[in-house]
Formats: structure tokens, sequence, C-alpha cells
């Protein structure tokens, strides 16, 4: 797999400094990545490095995760798609790929209907606009994330509880992104504690729902679904469902990956978007 280390650079976008890592040169057609709810940009490592021969990708922490500023204006989801928008126009990007994991996913529906002339294709990465039944049932049982560790093999330990899936190797690197190390020695979390302790109303608020679903109907470019086959969040009936609400969905399975699937299995998720960008 290629190994092609990223550009670091910061913008200011709504009042608040956001990170983003950039691969490519310029000229190159433009993809912008957007990672899940308490996630960071470096999620996209592996995918970024191997389509930066043929793409200019830019991977944005979005507000309050990863390197960029927390948000005293809050969390909510339109706040999301107005940075996206806002980043789009400072950088003044245009005819773009957009790649979203989960609330990454859900920030990329909304963002697209209102500006189809902008993106030229989406993929989304585990994520539908309602989740699966089975996912709505283990939302409720989760167990709360806790905000510090007394070491970062703590931390991995804690993860892997739940996800067998990715290799040591990329779990510690993954989480080394996302944490920091204490003056006292212990390890929290980069992203705002509130993104942990505040559930996603997206998942059950019928508004949002129905939002998403409206947004999904209204797109006109081509749209991938990538899937990880262990994770539960997307069923199968919302798949054909979403296929039913847009002639130009399509969807494909990662084996051997969980609901983060550029980490649990960044070969198998280059492998699945191979086609539907057209890498020669």
């Amino acid at each position: 797999m290629a190994e092609v280390e990223p550009l670091e650079r910061f913008v200011t976008i709504n009042n608040l400094r956001l990170r983003y890592l950039e691969w490519g040169n310029e000229g190159k057609s433009v993809m912008v990545c957007l990672h899940g709810h308490t996630g960071q940009a470096h999620i996209w490592n592996e995918f970024a490095a191997e389509m930066s021969s043929q793409y200019h990708i830019y991977a944005l922490d979005q507000r309050g995760h990863g390197g960029s500023q927390w948000a005293d204006d809050g969390y909510e989801r339109d706040r999301f798609v107005e940075d996206l928008g806002a980043f789009l126009d400072v950088l003044s990007l245009a005819n773009v790929t957009l790649v979203g994991l989960s609330m990454g996913g859900w920030n990329s529906l909304l963002y697209t209907p209102t500006h189809p002339e902008r993106v030229n294709r989406i993929i989304l990465v585990d994520i539908g606009p309602e989740p699966s039944e089975a996912s709505r049932q283990a939302a409720g049982t989760r167990t709360p994330t806790p905000l510090t560790f007394d070491s970062l093999e703590q931390a991995v330990a804690w993860v892997r509880q739940t996800n067998t899936w990715v290799t040591d190797s990329r779990l510690m690197q993954d989480l080394a992104h996302k944490m920091q190390q204490q003056p006292n020695g212990t390890w929290t979390w980069k992203a705002d504690p509130v993104l942990y302790t505040t559930p996603l109303s997206d998942m059950q608020d019928p508004e949002s729902i129905s939002k998403y679903w409206h947004s999904l109907e209204a797109i006109k470019c081509p749209i991938l679904e990538v899937r990880g086959k262990e994770s539960p969040t997307i069923s199968d009936a919302i798949l054909e469902g979403m296929a039913k609400a847009n002639s130009l969905f399509q969807y494909v399975d990662v084996e051997g990956a969980g609901h983060v699937v550029t980490v649990d299995n960044p070969q198998g998720f280059i492998n699945a978007t191979r086609d539907f960008l057209m890498l020669t």
C-alpha cells in the first residue's frame, strides 16, 4: 500500500480554526473526506495516499474534532453543513467528490442537494438516512465512553472489546491521533467532551430522518454506499430503500470491517471504491 504523508494545514471557518490534511497536487480532481462523530482526519490515511496519484484530497477535522477548535456555538447538524460549504468556498473547491463516514456522510447528504454544481459524486461510508433496528437497540445499551485512560494501551484494550477486525498497529495509530496525553500522564480524547456525552439526535429524531431521506432522493449525482460487513448500522432493508429512493445509488460491502471501514480494513475500502472513482 502506498505511503504518502499529508500536509497539515489550518483554515478559519465560521470563527473556528479548523485543521485539515492535504494529499496530491493542484490540477487533479478534488476529493473532500469527512470523518465520523468523535473521529479525526487520519482515518483516511491509506485511502488518501492511494488516491493521491489521481486526486487532490482534503481531509477535514470537523468542528470540535481532532486538531480543530472546539465550538462555542455548538454541534447542531446545520453547523457542520455550514462549515463544509464555507470550507469549499474559502479554498475555492469545485466539482468535488465527497467521501463521508458516518456523521460525515450525513453532512454530505444535506449539503449536496442545494449545491449540485459543486459535487460530482458521493461515497457514503456505513451510514444511511436512518439506523437499522439492531443499531437503534444497541445505542440504548452501549457502555458510555470513558473520557480518560491511565495509558494508551488501556484505551486500545477498551476499544478492542467491540472491534476484533482492526489490526493492533492500525488501532494504536488511530487512537494516537484521536487522543492526547495530559500532564499527569493520563490520556484523554482530542474531541470536545460534549461530543461523547451528548447522544446523536439524528439516530432517533423523525424530522432528521425524514430530512436525510428527502436529501437522498434529491441528489442528482452518483452515490456509492460502502458498508462494513460486520457493522449493524445499516440493514439490507435500508439499503434496498436507498436504492429505490435514488436510481443513481449503488452499494458494496467490505468484509472484515465494522463501522469505521477505512481503519478496520483500509485495503478493502480502497478496493471497494476503485471502480466507482474510475481509477486507471
